[in-house]
């Protein structure tokens, strides 16, 4: 089969910065990538020789990494030649809830998007979430980045009509039904369907996340039992859309604060996080 990615004009040898998605060791030293890139989408190469020692490329192409790359296409597999880190997020690495966020968010992107596929909004929205966890990124992050995410590849939820009847909402206790994609009125209630209670504060910080930039979104500051609810609406839409569980999840959940009583804010190795969390990113 031709695929839009055969069928263009890319060169033999191109360059590309690329922000790497997870790796998977194959053969004695190698490394399979999964790359998420600015212009040409989601993509697999191979990294030969990467897992030596004194290879200059393994030190590049850790998960989470920001890097320039020089990579020659294959007729299956395109080949990592070259690699420069451009940001290495280590202040992510070293902070285990930052990290649960970041595995996520990977996870995410690779799981919702398919390969060849340009969308650079998504190349953009991923790499300027990594470098807000890098900083002291609010709570309010994390449902930006899911709802954003959703716009981008098409499932934007609809929160201002009923899905099923198409009445313009007005304000008081609603109901989320992620199978239909969005929001239902008080008068509408399908049967055998699974729905979701959203409230009205919900709601318009759900609308306040889908028309504001990440930089107004700084300032937002919510009430926990807010922030629980709207999470736990679009990690319902995200599942519906995937059709399975985003496994990054569960590891999240372990270490989110005032979920484990004995702390886990030390440094911490992201090949430790990911063996430990069956293969996460593979």
């Amino acid at each position: 089969m031709t695929t839009l990615y055969s069928m263009t004009s890319t060169p033999k040898i191109y360059k590309t910065e690329a922000i790497v998605l997870r790796h998977f060791a194959i053969g004695e030293a190698d490394y399979l990538l999964t790359l998420y890139t600015p212009n040409r989408g989601k993509l697999r190469a191979v990294a030969k020789g990467a897992r030596r020692v004194k290879s200059k490329l393994g030190g590049h192409l850790e998960p989470l990494m920001s890097t320039s790359l020089l990579i020659t296409r294959g007729q299956n597999l395109d080949t990592v030649n070259q690699a420069e880190a451009l940001e290495v997020f280590r202040s992510v690495r070293e902070d285990l809830n930052k990290l649960s966020q970041a595995l996520y968010m990977v996870e995410l992107v690779d799981t919702i998007t398919l390969e060849e596929q340009p969308n650079y909004p998504i190349y953009r929205l991923l790499l300027d979430a990594l470098r807000a966890l890098a900083g002291d990124a609010p709570p309010s992050l994390l449902p930006f980045f899911q709802l954003r995410l959703l716009g981008h590849t098409g499932f934007m939820p609809e929160l201002y009509q009923c899905v099923e009847c198409g009445s313009t909402l007005v304000p008081g206790l609603h109901s989320f039904m992620p199978g239909r994609g969005g929001t239902l009125c008080n008068s509408c209630h399908p049967p055998k369907v699974s729905v979701l209670p959203l409230s009205l504060n919900s709601l318009k910080v759900l609308r306040f996340l889908q028309r504001e930039e990440y930089i107004s979104i700084e300032r937002l500051r919510l009430e926990p039992e807010t922030l629980v609810e709207v999470e736990r609406l679009l990690e319902a839409m995200l599942q519906y859309v995937l059709d399975r569980e985003v496994r990054a999840m569960r590891f999240l959940n372990q270490v989110r604060p005032g979920q484990n009583a004995g702390g886990n804010r030390h440094v911490y190795d992201i090949q430790h996080a990911v063996q430990s969390q069956d293969g996460l990113l593979r």
